[in-house]
């Protein structure tokens, strides 16, 4: 038996959205000390509170605060989606929008505070103005 990764190749959206975060790097680096935006290619899922459906999002954007005492790490999930799919998948959405206020996070270790959040959806062309207006909540 033979086992092939399939490596998916980048949506237009996905480029886009890699080149938005390219361009806020410069406002993230001034508030945290680390910043990385990583591809998930199913390494791994996410399931919905409601119902237990599973999402694998696209994008984690991983930030590090910079303080020194009780520094907040985020894990930021990111869903670039085709215009024919912002109403077929409207339930990833809410589930992403609700993970900043009920999503919690166990907090093992001290000095440290993790903290779950997800974006709408990226859509450069319809969704704009509610995606930069929740990122800049980042920044």
């Amino acid at each position: 038996m033979v086992l092939v990764k399939v490596r998916l190749l980048p949506t237009s959206e996905e480029k886009l959205l890699i080149q938005y975060v390219d361009k806020k790097y410069g406002e993230l680096a001034l508030k945290y000390s680390d910043v990385y935006l990583l591809r998930n290619e199913r390494h791994f899922k996410i399931y919905n509170f409601t119902d237990g459906r599973p999402l694998e999002p696209d994008f984690v954007l991983f930030l590090i605060g910079k303080e020194e005492v009780d520094t907040k790490h985020y894990q930021v999930f990111i869903e670039p989606k085709g215009g024919h799919l912002l109403k077929a998948d409207e339930w990833k959405e809410n589930f992403l929008m609700s993970l900043k206020d009920v999503a919690h996070v166990e907090q093992l270790f001290a000095n440290k505070k993790y903290v779950v959040w997800g974006l709408p959806f990226f859509n450069h062309s319809e969704r704009m103005p509610e995606f930069d207006a929740r990122f800049k909540e980042l920044i």
